[in-house]
């Protein structure tokens, strides 16, 4: 299926949330909260519009939709930049297994490679992560801000050795209200 991908634009957000919300519906491990958190993530003095992506169909149906926002560790160099979180990472159950997910996942590594971020951390299925070459963060000495399986809670760097000062527990924007 051909997908165009793009930042969302301000007059997509009302769009691009009930996307999330559908795409959460019925998903066993949620707080049915990822379409109201793209709110107060684009909230935060944080936000970076480039990392707000959607996917869309030919007819330009809204299919999709990923972003990722900043995220420190207790113990990251001082000039080193923040870690980057993926949350949420949605696309419509009747699009999905379709590689729109897929798409979504690599355009915003790119965005974030190109601007200099060394790693994104996820939650999810290691199964479908793994793919992308998310590994656990505790292979880097990175934790959660909570308790979470640790084969769910995974990284991926963005270039090789990138976290090799990176230490502690992750700290999440606060518009997640989890640190």
């Amino acid at each position: 299926m051909a997908i165009k991908l793009q930042t969302v634009l301000p007059s997509q957000y009302a769009t691009t949330a009930a996307v999330v919300e559908k795409a959460f519906t019925g998903i066993k491990y949620t707080d049915h909260d990822e379409h109201q958190l793209i709110g107060r993530l684009r909230k935060s003095p944080l936000y970076q519009p480039t990392f707000d992506v959607l996917a869309s169909t030919a007819a330009g149906e809204v299919v999709g939709f990923a972003m990722l926002s900043p995220a420190t560790v207790n113990r990251q160099p001082a000039t080193g930049r923040p870690l980057l979180v993926l949350a949420p990472l949605a696309v419509l159950p009747a699009y999905q297994a379709q590689g729109v997910g897929s798409a979504l996942v690599r355009e915003l590594e790119r965005r974030a490679h190109i601007a200099g971020y060394p790693a994104i951390s996820v939650l999810g299925d290691p199964n479908y992560y793994g793919r992308f070459g998310y590994t656990s963060a505790a292979d880097f000495g990175i934790t959660a801000p909570f308790e979470i399986p640790t084969e769910n809670f995974m990284l991926h760097e963005l270039d090789p050795h990138a976290l090799t000062h990176y230490h502690g527990k992750l700290h999440y924007d606060p518009a997640f209200g989890i640190n």
